[in-house]
């Protein structure tokens, strides 16, 4: 049983670990930088359903489900993160295929993953779906690979998005996607998850597979194909 009350008091707590242990159920993708995916254990299944609150990027009614929780400051979440825009690019104008992105800030390595998480869904309430993923990308290009932001970099970025900065700051202070960061969490922690980024893939007609780490172009775009022809 996941203790949510624990993951609520880390969240909230600077530099606390937020990853508790793996529930063991169906099938998930080990990955490491330089392997090949292995199985082990997961609980997939408990992921909450999508909905029109999440931020996607094709069909929503796709058949194939890309459902990632990611810590915007890991180096692994940042490859991934170009490896999913590569295969939406491929994926999504043919309506079967669709990426949601949540968030799972690593707050042990990444002391300022949590304020990310929550100035990407800022941006998103004060611009569009597009700014949040606008926000992102722009957050790991000023800092790539292991680097990590600091929130002292967020007017320009807010500034490049147009978006009104005392809006913005007064959205980040009062904590407005607290809540939404912390049920993100709790829900890829009760999804099985190890590490950022996690990953559960939702295919039709199907039980959800779970990734856990950054997959290449190359094995993702396997992984979608073996599930297009399962979700047929």
């Amino acid at each position: 049983m996941v203790d949510t009350e624990r993951i609520r008091r880390e969240y909230f707590l600077p530099g606390a670990i937020v990853i508790a242990g793996l529930i063991l159920a169906t099938a998930v993708y080990v990955v490491r930088s330089d392997t090949s995916p292995k199985l082990t254990g997961g609980n997939p299944e408990a992921v909450r359903p999508v909905t029109p609150a999440d931020h996607i990027i094709g069909n929503p009614e796709a058949k194939v489900k890309i459902v990632e929780y990611a810590d915007i400051d890991s180096e692994y979440s940042k490859q991934f993160q170009a490896t999913m825009q590569q295969i939406m690019s491929e994926y999504a104008a043919g309506g079967q295929v669709a990426w949601v992105y949540r968030h799972f800030p690593l707050l042990d390595r990444h002391a300022a993953a949590g304020s990310h998480a929550e100035a990407a869904e800022c941006a998103a309430f004060l611009g569009d779906n597009d700014a949040f993923w606008r926000f992102i990308d722009a957050v790991q290009a000023a800092a790539p690979r292991e680097n990590q932001f600091s929130p002292s970099g967020y007017p320009a970025i807010v500034s490049q998005l147009a978006l009104p900065p005392g809006e913005f700051n007064l959205c980040l202070t009062n904590g407005r996607f607290t809540k939404k960061v912390y049920d993100d969490i709790a829900n890829a922690l009760a999804s099985g998850a190890e590490g950022a980024p996690y990953t559960v893939l939702v295919i039709e007609g199907q039980k959800p597979i779970a990734i856990n780490g950054a997959l290449t172009y190359e094995n993702m775009k396997q992984v979608i194909e073996d599930a297009l022809v399962k979700a047929q």
